[in-house]
């Protein structure tokens, strides 16, 4: 069986800390929104583009794996 590959991006999901121009920063929801991704935070108004938050990225398995009892 050959090594599994990863993929790593950043996930913004509701609740997740991110920063934003220094200052940390949770994100309230996630609009796709004629194919542009727009990160609503808490207490904010208006959407932020993801290319200026700050967040580690998350590792993506991208084979199948068999749960584990």
């Amino acid at each position: 069986m050959r090594a599994a590959a990863y993929y790593y991006m950043p996930l913004f999901s509701p609740g997740a800390s991110v920063m934003l121009a220094g200052r940390h920063e949770t994100v309230s929801h996630v609009v796709v929104r004629r194919c542009a991704l727009m990160v609503y935070l808490q207490g904010h108004e208006h959407p932020v583009h993801p290319e200026s938050l700050k967040l580690e990225p998350t590792a993506f398995h991208l084979t199948r794996r068999p749960d584990k009892y």
